[in-house]
C-alpha cells in the first residue's frame, strides 16, 4: 500500500515537474537566466524521477544498459549548484554566469568519468556485465557516490544560506521597504529541501547497507518525494511572485575606488539633509536608493557613501528615521488624535505595520501605542 501511494505521489511530482517547467517557458516578460536555471532545476529532478520509474520497472534493464544507469545518476550533483545558481539569479539582476562557475560543474563531470571507468574495471575482472553490475550494486561505487553527494549538499546549503543573509544586508543599502521583497521564505525552504536530501541519502545509505525494517525504505521514500513536491510547487509560486515584486539588486554596487573628498562630501551632506527637510521623500513607500541618488543628481555610489560614513546607516534605516520622527510628529498634532496608528504610519511611508512597531521601537524604546498614550495632552 505504501509502495503504491508512494509511485502515485512519484508520478504526479514528476508530471508537475515537466508542467511547471513547460509554464515557466512561456513566461516571456521575467529574466531569462533566472527562468532557465529554475527549469533545469525542475526538469533535472523530473529526469531522476523517470530514471528510477524506467529501472525500477524493468522499462530499461540495469544489466543490459549499466553504463547508461550509471552516468545517468551522476545528474544527482547537478542539482545543489542549480538551485544556488537560481538564488543567486534571484538576489542580484547582474549576476552572470561566468566561465569560472562552470567549475560548480566538476563533481557532475568527474561521477560520469568515475561511472565509466568502474564499470570497466568491473567488467575486466567479472567478465559478464551481469556481474558486474552485481558487484558495483555491493562495491565502493555507491559509497563514494552518496558520501560525495551528501558533502555537496551540505556545503551548496551553507552558500546559499550565506547567500541570502549577505543579500538582506545588501538591500537594506538600495530599499526603503524591505517586507515584499526579501528572501526570508527562502530560508524555510532550503530547510525543507535540506530534510529532502537527507531523507534520499538516508535511503540510499540503507539500500546499500541492505538494512530492512519493515516498511521503513518505502516510508523514507514516500516522506522524501512528499516533501519535495511541496517544495517545488512554494518554489515556482514564490519565485515568480518574487520577480514581479523586483528584479533583484545590483551585486557590484560599490564604491569607486577613491573615496570622496571630505568638501565634497560636506556638501552632499548638505543636499541630503535639506532635501529630506524640505521634500520628504521619504513619504514615498517605494523610495530606493536610485531614486533619491536623481533626486539630487548624484550617483547611487555617492549617496551610498555619504550615508554609510556620515550618518553611519544603511539606506533602510536612515529613511525610516526620518518617517518615525515625522510618525511622532503627527501623533502628537491635537488634530490628529482620532487618527489610527495604521492611518498614520501609511501616511508616513510605511507599508507594514509589523515593520513600522519594530522600527518605531527601535527608535523611541517604546511601541507606537505607549507613545501616542502618554502624548495624549
Amino acid at each position: 500500500m505504501i509502495q503504491l501511494l508512494t509511485d502515485i505521489v512519484l508520478i504526479i511530482t514528476g508530471f508537475q515537474l515537466i508542467l511547471l517547467a513547460v509554464v515557466l517557458l512561456t513566461q516571456k516578460n521575467i529574466n531569462r537566466l533566472n527562468r532557465n536555471l529554475l527549469v533545469a532545476f525542475l526538469l533535472s529532478k523530473a529526469f531522476l524521477i523517470i530514471r528510477w520509474f524506467s529501472f525500477r520497472f524493468e522499462i530499461v534493464r540495469y544489466n543490459d544498459l549499466p553504463y547508461i544507469y550509471l552516468i545517468t545518476g551522476s545528474v544527482f550533483f547537478l542539482l545543489a549548484p542549480l538551485l544556488y545558481f537560481y538564488i543567486k539569479s534571484l538576489c542580484y539582476k547582474d549576476f552572470p554566469l561566468n566561465k569560472h562557475d562552470f567549475f560548480h560543474l566538476i563533481p557532475f563531470l568527474v561521477f560520469i568519468f568515475f561511472s565509466i571507468m568502474s564499470i570497466q574495471l568491473e567488467l575486466s575482472q567479472a567478465g559478464t556485465e551481469f556481474r558486474a553490475m552485481g558487484k558495483i550494486f555491493i562495491s565502493y561505487y555507491w559509497d563514494i557516490f552518496w558520501t560525495c553527494n551528501f558533502i555537496q549538499i551540505i556545503s551548496y546549503i551553507i552558500a546559499m544560506v550565506r547567500t541570502i543573509y549577505v543579500y538582506q544586508i545588501k538591500i537594506k543599502n538600495h530599499y526603503s521597504s524591505v517586507e515584499t521583497i526579501n528572501l526570508n521564505w527562502f530560508v524555510t525552504l532550503l530547510v525543507v529541501i535540506t530534510l529532502h536530501w537527507l531523507f534520499v541519502v538516508s535511503r540510499a545509505t540503507l539500500s546499500i547497507l541492505n538494512i530492512t525494517v519493515g516498511n521503513l525504505i518505502n516510508i523514507i521514500d514516500l516522506f522524501s518525494i512528499t516533501i519535495f513536491l511541496v517544495f517545488t510547487t512554494i518554489l515556482v509560486i514564490k519565485g515568480l511572485n518574487q520577480l514581479k515584486v523586483f528584479s533583484g539588486i545590483d551585486e557590484k554596487l560599490k564604491y569607486a575606488n577613491s573615496k570622496l573628498p571630505e568638501s565634497e562630501m560636506q556638501r552632499y551632506v548638505q543636499q541630503l539633509t535639506q532635501c529630506m527637510k524640505t521634500q520628504k521623500p521619504y513619504l514615498i513607500p517605494s523610495l530606493t536608493i536610485d531614486d533619491l541618488s536623481q533626486k539630487l543628481s548624484i550617483s547611487s555610489w555617492q549617496l551610498s557613501q555619504v550615508i554609510n560614513n556620515s550618518f553611519h546607516q544603511n539606506f533602510f534605516n536612515f529613511i525610516n528615521k526620518y518617517r518615525i520622527e515625522e510618525a511622532k510628529r503627527l501623533m502628537v498634532v491635537p488634530s490628529n488624535r482620532k487618527k489610527t496608528i495604521l492611518e498614520i504610519l501609511y501616511e508616513v511611508g510605511f507599508n507594514s505595520k509589523s515593520t513600522f512597531n519594530d522600527v518605531f521601537k527601535k527608535y523611541t524604546g517604546m511601541t507606537p501605542s505607549e507613545f501616542k498614550r502618554l502624548n495624549r495632552n
